[in-house]
Formats: C-alpha cells, sequence, structure tokens
C-alpha cells in the first residue's frame, strides 16, 4: 500500500485521462505502429516525430495542474466528435434492423432517429421530438 501512495500524492491536483487523451493515446499506438511497418522509409521520421508530439501532448494533459482549461478542452473534443458517434450509432441500428419489420429514418430538421413500419408505401412521418412532418416510402 505505501508503494502506491506516492503515485497518488504526485496525481494529487493533477487532471488525469479524459476522453481525448484516451483518443490521443490510440492515435499515438496507432502511428507507433504504422511508423514499425514503414521503418525503413521516407515516411518513418515523419511518423516517429508525430507520434512523440501526440505521446507528450497526452502526458501533458495527463499531469496538468489547469483542470478548468483541460476540461473545456475535452469538452470541445466531445462536441466536435458528437456528430460522428450518432452517425455510427445510426448504421449499426439500420444494419440490425436490416430484414426486421421496422424501417429507421432520420428527421430532418433535428435528427432524431425514428422506426417505422415497413412495407406501407408513402406515409407521413411525425417527428416525436419536433413535431416536423416529412413523406417518406416505406
Amino acid at each position: 500500500m505505501t508503494k502506491m501512495n506516492w503515485l497518488r500524492r504526485f496525481m494529487y491536483g493533477r487532471y488525469g485521462t479524459d476522453q481525448l487523451s484516451m483518443f490521443l493515446f490510440v492515435c499515438y499506438i496507432l502511428l507507433f505502429l504504422l511508423e514499425m511497418f514503414l521503418k525503413n522509409t521516407v515516411a518513418a521520421p515523419i511518423l516517429m516525430t508525430l507520434s512523440y508530439l501526440i505521446i507528450f501532448l497526452y502526458f501533458f494533459r495527463c499531469l496538468s495542474r489547469n483542470i478548468y482549461r483541460r476540461q473545456a478542452e475535452n469538452q470541445r473534443f466531445l462536441r466536435m466528435i458528437h456528430p460522428f458517434k450518432n452517425y455510427i450509432k445510426y448504421l449499426k441500428l439500420k444494419f440490425r434492423e436490416r430484414n426486421g419489420v421496422k424501417k429507421l429514418y432520420r428527421c430532418p430538421k433535428c435528427h432524431q432517429i425514428i422506426r417505422v413500419p415497413k412495407g406501407r408505401g408513402k406515409i407521413a412521418i411525425t417527428c416525436p421530438k419536433c413535431r416536423f412532418e416529412f413523406i417518406k416510402r416505406t
């Protein structure tokens, strides 16, 4: 227990890891592996330098004492990545429902995912979230 106390004392008041830090770490691992495969090429030193910059940024963020700024950076990152995560979620749902009895549509106004029955022809779909009405073929 005493061996871990020094690490707890060292990390006290520091930011630690978050989603942006984990993203940076995964990028570092991918660049490091890519650099290993392209060892004797012209791109290897560039990839190595880029991977060192990314891992430096990762450790800088983890060991930073300016918690407010690191949280703000993470929030900006999450706002930027949110549309991509929602689109991947939509594609997963669409793949899961591909042979089902429902069809998925996104509201053109608020992008809410709406499930409607298949095989009904052209129908007017009303979004339950924003009440926007649009016509689609099922």
